[in-house]
C-alpha cells in the first residue's frame, strides 16, 4: 500500500474507531453507527484499490462485504423504542452480522498473511468489541439497553 495512501487510511480509521467507541460507551445511535457505516468505506476503498492492482476476487468479495456492513449500519433517523418488537429483532441480528464481518476481518488481516498493515486488523477488532460490549449490555438487562 503506497505509504501517503496508508498514514490517511491509519488517520481516519483511528477516528472513526474512537467515534463507534464513543458511541458505544454513550449509547449514542447516531455516533455508534456513524463510526461504524464510515469505517466501511475503508476496506471498500482498500479492496478496490488491491483489485486494481492484482484482479483477484477475493478483493472484490471482502469489499461486497464491507458493502453490506455499511448499508446495514447507515445511520437513518427512525427513532422505535423497546416495544416495536420487530425493529429490536432485526437490530440484534444486524449487530450479530456486524460483529461477524469485523470479527472475521480482523482474523483475514491478523491470523492470514493478507498484506494489510496491522493496525486495521485492531480496528475492526476495537469495533467486534465495541459491537460485542452493546450486545452483553442489551442480553444483561433483558433487552431494555436502546441506543439513544
Amino acid at each position: 500500500m503506497n505509504p501517503t495512501v496508508e498514514l490517511i487510511f491509519t488517520v481516519l480509521g483511528a477516528a472513526l474507531t474512537l467515534l463507534t467507541l464513543y458511541g458505544a460507551a454513550t449509547l449514542s445511535r447516531k455516533l455508534f453507527l456513524s463510526g461504524v457505516c464510515y469505517f466501511s468505506i475503508l476496506p471498500i476503498i482498500g479492496e478496490s484499490m488491491r483489485y486494481g492492482d492484482d484482479k483477484a476476487t477475493i478483493h472484490v468479495m471482502v469489499a461486497v462485504l464491507y458493502l453490506v456492513q455499511l448499508i446495514l449500519t447507515f445511520p437513518n433517523a427512525i427513532v422505535y423504542g423497546p416495544e416495536n418488537t420487530a425493529a429490536v429483532k432485526i437490530t440484534s441480528k444486524n449487530a450479530l452480522a456486524v460483529l461477524v464481518i469485523n470479527v472475521a476481518g480482523a482474523a483475514f488481516i491478523l491470523c492470514l498473511n493478507a498484506g494489510v498493515p496491522m493496525q486495521f486488523g485492531y480496528y475492526h477488532l476495537v469495533i467486534a468489541l465495541a459491537v460485542l460490549y452493546l450486545i452483553i449490555r442489551k442480553v444483561s438487562s433483558n433487552g431494555a439497553v436502546m441506543l439513544k
